[in-house]
Protein backbone atom coordinates (compact mmCIF):
# COMPACT_ATOMS: atom_id res chain seq x y z
CA UNK A 1 0.00 0.00 0.00
CA UNK A 2 2.69 2.29 0.96
CA UNK A 3 4.50 1.71 -2.52
CA UNK A 4 1.48 2.74 -4.55
CA UNK A 5 1.06 6.11 -2.36
CA UNK A 6 4.76 6.71 -3.02
CA UNK A 7 3.94 6.15 -6.83
CA UNK A 8 1.17 8.59 -6.73
CA UNK A 9 2.62 10.90 -5.08
CA UNK A 10 6.04 10.35 -7.73
CA UNK A 11 3.54 11.38 -10.34
CA UNK A 12 1.49 14.30 -9.21
CA UNK A 13 4.76 15.76 -7.98
CA UNK A 14 6.21 15.76 -11.76
CA UNK A 15 4.97 19.02 -12.97
CA UNK A 16 5.01 18.43 -16.92
CA UNK A 17 2.61 15.32 -16.23
CA UNK A 18 0.38 18.01 -14.53
CA UNK A 19 0.30 20.77 -16.73
CA UNK A 20 -0.34 17.32 -19.23
CA UNK A 21 -3.47 16.32 -17.34
CA UNK A 22 -4.84 20.16 -16.98
CA UNK A 23 -4.51 21.32 -20.65
CA UNK A 24 -5.64 18.11 -21.57
CA UNK A 25 -2.56 17.53 -24.18
CA UNK A 26 -2.06 13.93 -22.17
CA UNK A 27 -5.63 12.48 -22.79
CA UNK A 28 -5.54 13.80 -26.74
CA UNK A 29 -2.60 12.21 -27.02
CA UNK A 30 -4.49 8.99 -25.80
CA UNK A 31 -7.66 9.11 -27.13
CA UNK A 32 -5.37 9.38 -30.80
CA UNK A 33 -3.32 6.32 -29.80
CA UNK A 34 -6.90 4.41 -28.78
CA UNK A 35 -8.66 5.65 -32.26
CA UNK A 36 -5.56 4.92 -34.60
CA UNK A 37 -5.49 1.20 -32.88
CA UNK A 38 -9.50 1.04 -33.61
CA UNK A 39 -8.88 2.29 -37.63
CA UNK A 40 -5.97 -0.36 -37.93
CA UNK A 41 -7.97 -2.78 -37.19
CA UNK A 42 -10.87 -1.86 -38.58
CA UNK A 43 -8.47 -1.62 -42.14
CA UNK A 44 -7.30 -4.89 -40.99
CA UNK A 45 -10.94 -6.13 -41.17
CA UNK A 46 -12.36 -4.55 -44.48
CA UNK A 47 -9.25 -5.86 -46.39
CA UNK A 48 -10.38 -9.39 -44.84
CA UNK A 49 -13.58 -9.23 -46.12
CA UNK A 50 -12.19 -7.69 -49.36
CA UNK A 51 -10.36 -10.96 -50.21
CA UNK A 52 -13.54 -13.06 -48.74
CA UNK A 53 -15.88 -11.45 -51.70
CA UNK A 54 -13.02 -11.61 -54.25
CA UNK A 55 -12.47 -15.11 -53.77
CA UNK A 56 -16.30 -16.05 -53.89
CA UNK A 57 -17.06 -13.55 -56.90
CA UNK A 58 -13.83 -15.13 -59.05
CA UNK A 59 -15.38 -19.29 -57.89
CA UNK A 60 -19.35 -18.20 -58.83
CA UNK A 61 -18.22 -16.09 -62.03
CA UNK A 62 -15.64 -18.72 -63.13
CA UNK A 63 -16.36 -22.68 -61.51
CA UNK A 64 -14.41 -25.52 -61.70
CA UNK A 65 -14.36 -27.31 -64.90
CA UNK A 66 -13.30 -30.57 -62.79
CA UNK A 67 -17.02 -31.99 -61.51
CA UNK A 68 -17.39 -34.71 -58.98
CA UNK A 69 -18.91 -37.77 -60.95
CA UNK A 70 -22.09 -38.67 -59.38
CA UNK A 71 -23.12 -42.32 -59.87
CA UNK A 72 -26.71 -42.82 -60.25
CA UNK A 73 -28.37 -45.57 -58.03
CA UNK A 74 -30.31 -48.20 -59.08
CA UNK A 75 -34.33 -47.76 -59.25
CA UNK A 76 -35.38 -48.46 -55.66
CA UNK A 77 -31.95 -48.46 -53.85
CA UNK A 78 -31.66 -45.37 -52.01
CA UNK A 79 -28.61 -44.37 -50.19
CA UNK A 80 -29.11 -45.52 -46.80
CA UNK A 81 -29.83 -49.08 -48.23
CA UNK A 82 -26.95 -48.43 -50.38
CA UNK A 83 -24.56 -47.72 -47.86
CA UNK A 84 -25.70 -50.27 -45.55
CA UNK A 85 -25.37 -52.83 -48.20
CA UNK A 86 -21.35 -51.92 -48.59
CA UNK A 87 -21.05 -51.57 -44.84
CA UNK A 88 -22.37 -55.32 -44.22
CA UNK A 89 -20.37 -56.78 -47.03
CA UNK A 90 -17.15 -54.83 -45.87
CA UNK A 91 -17.78 -55.82 -42.04
CA UNK A 92 -18.30 -60.12 -43.55
CA UNK A 93 -15.64 -60.10 -45.39
CA UNK A 94 -13.32 -58.88 -42.79
CA UNK A 95 -14.61 -62.00 -40.38
CA UNK A 96 -14.21 -64.19 -43.11
CA UNK A 97 -10.25 -62.69 -43.02
CA UNK A 98 -10.06 -62.96 -39.71
CA UNK A 99 -11.57 -66.65 -39.86
CA UNK A 100 -8.86 -67.39 -42.36
CA UNK A 101 -5.96 -66.43 -39.90
CA UNK A 102 -7.03 -69.62 -37.69
CA UNK A 103 -7.37 -71.75 -40.55
CA UNK A 104 -4.28 -74.07 -40.37
CA UNK A 105 -5.18 -76.39 -43.46
CA UNK A 106 -2.81 -73.95 -46.11
CA UNK A 107 -5.24 -74.71 -49.09
CA UNK A 108 -8.15 -74.04 -47.71
CA UNK A 109 -7.02 -70.94 -45.91
CA UNK A 110 -5.59 -69.74 -49.51
CA UNK A 111 -9.65 -70.69 -51.10
CA UNK A 112 -10.65 -68.32 -48.03
CA UNK A 113 -8.61 -65.69 -48.87
CA UNK A 114 -9.32 -65.77 -52.49
CA UNK A 115 -12.71 -65.65 -51.68
CA UNK A 116 -12.36 -62.15 -49.69
CA UNK A 117 -10.21 -61.20 -52.79
CA UNK A 118 -12.97 -61.41 -55.12
CA UNK A 119 -15.44 -59.79 -52.56
CA UNK A 120 -12.65 -57.02 -52.87
CA UNK A 121 -13.46 -56.35 -55.92
CA UNK A 122 -16.46 -56.61 -56.03
CA UNK A 123 -17.48 -53.79 -53.75
CA UNK A 124 -15.08 -51.71 -55.21
CA UNK A 125 -16.92 -52.42 -59.05
CA UNK A 126 -20.33 -51.76 -56.55
CA UNK A 127 -18.90 -48.29 -55.44
CA UNK A 128 -17.63 -47.43 -59.08
CA UNK A 129 -21.09 -49.09 -61.11
CA UNK A 130 -24.06 -49.39 -58.73
CA UNK A 131 -26.24 -50.51 -60.73
CA UNK A 132 -24.31 -53.86 -60.11
CA UNK A 133 -25.77 -54.45 -56.89
CA UNK A 134 -29.11 -55.54 -58.71
CA UNK A 135 -27.54 -59.10 -59.44
CA UNK A 136 -25.61 -59.69 -56.18
CA UNK A 137 -28.15 -58.15 -53.47
CA UNK A 138 -27.83 -61.41 -51.83
CA UNK A 139 -24.07 -60.93 -50.62
CA UNK A 140 -23.98 -59.89 -47.26
CA UNK A 141 -26.39 -62.92 -46.43
CA UNK A 142 -24.17 -65.04 -48.44
CA UNK A 143 -20.96 -64.13 -46.93
CA UNK A 144 -22.73 -63.59 -43.40
CA UNK A 145 -23.31 -67.61 -43.71
CA UNK A 146 -19.83 -68.57 -45.35
CA UNK A 147 -18.79 -66.96 -41.90
CA UNK A 148 -21.00 -69.09 -39.86
CA UNK A 149 -19.74 -72.23 -41.52
CA UNK A 150 -15.97 -71.06 -40.94
CA UNK A 151 -16.60 -70.85 -36.93
CA UNK A 152 -18.23 -74.01 -36.95
CA UNK A 153 -15.60 -75.26 -38.60
CA UNK A 154 -12.79 -74.15 -36.21
CA UNK A 155 -14.76 -74.85 -33.37
CA UNK A 156 -14.27 -78.70 -34.77
CA UNK A 157 -10.96 -78.34 -35.55
CA UNK A 158 -9.84 -77.25 -32.15
CA UNK A 159 -11.03 -80.33 -30.83
CA UNK A 160 -7.98 -82.40 -29.62
CA UNK A 161 -9.93 -86.26 -30.41
CA UNK A 162 -12.08 -86.03 -33.68
CA UNK A 163 -14.34 -88.93 -34.81
CA UNK A 164 -15.12 -89.76 -37.82
CA UNK A 165 -18.33 -87.67 -37.98
CA UNK A 166 -16.72 -84.74 -37.17
CA UNK A 167 -13.98 -85.05 -39.80
CA UNK A 168 -16.70 -85.74 -42.32
CA UNK A 169 -18.28 -82.61 -40.87
CA UNK A 170 -14.91 -80.52 -41.24
CA UNK A 171 -14.80 -82.00 -45.05
CA UNK A 172 -18.10 -81.24 -46.13
CA UNK A 173 -17.68 -77.28 -44.76
CA UNK A 174 -14.83 -77.26 -46.66
CA UNK A 175 -16.49 -78.49 -49.91
CA UNK A 176 -18.94 -75.59 -49.03
CA UNK A 177 -16.72 -73.24 -48.71
CA UNK A 178 -15.31 -74.09 -52.07
CA UNK A 179 -18.29 -74.68 -54.08
CA UNK A 180 -18.81 -70.89 -52.50
CA UNK A 181 -15.44 -69.27 -54.22
CA UNK A 182 -16.49 -70.32 -57.64
CA UNK A 183 -19.63 -68.80 -57.38
CA UNK A 184 -17.96 -66.03 -56.06
CA UNK A 185 -15.77 -66.37 -59.54
CA UNK A 186 -18.49 -66.19 -61.76
CA UNK A 187 -20.36 -63.35 -60.14
CA UNK A 188 -17.25 -61.73 -60.53
CA UNK A 189 -16.93 -62.21 -63.68
CA UNK A 190 -20.27 -61.29 -64.81
CA UNK A 191 -19.70 -58.29 -62.94
CA UNK A 192 -16.67 -57.76 -65.14
CA UNK A 193 -18.29 -58.89 -68.23
CA UNK A 194 -20.97 -55.98 -67.95
CA UNK A 195 -17.90 -53.45 -67.68
CA UNK A 196 -16.42 -55.06 -70.59
CA UNK A 197 -19.59 -54.45 -72.38
CA UNK A 198 -19.83 -51.02 -71.32
CA UNK A 199 -16.42 -50.33 -72.52
CA UNK A 200 -16.86 -51.53 -76.00
CA UNK A 201 -20.07 -50.03 -76.55
CA UNK A 202 -18.27 -46.48 -75.27
CA UNK A 203 -15.93 -47.61 -78.27
CA UNK A 204 -18.21 -48.74 -81.18
CA UNK A 205 -20.25 -44.95 -80.04
CA UNK A 206 -16.79 -43.16 -80.04
CA UNK A 207 -15.60 -45.24 -83.32
CA UNK A 208 -19.16 -44.07 -85.11
CA UNK A 209 -18.58 -40.48 -83.88
CA UNK A 210 -15.16 -40.34 -85.32
CA UNK A 211 -16.37 -41.49 -88.67
CA UNK A 212 -16.72 -38.12 -90.79
CA UNK A 213 -17.25 -39.64 -94.01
Amino acid sequence: MSSIVSSMKDIFSDKDIISSILDGSLWNTILDGYLRDIFDGSLWIMAFALSLATYFGIRFLFPSPYKKVVVELPEGVSKDTFKIFIEDCADNLALLRRDAASIHKLPFRSAVLHLCHLGDDLLVNFEKDPKDVQVAHALPDRLQRLHEILIGYLELAQQRSQSPQTLRAMEDSEKAVIKAVAKFEELHHRVLENDALDLSTNAKTLDNLLDFD
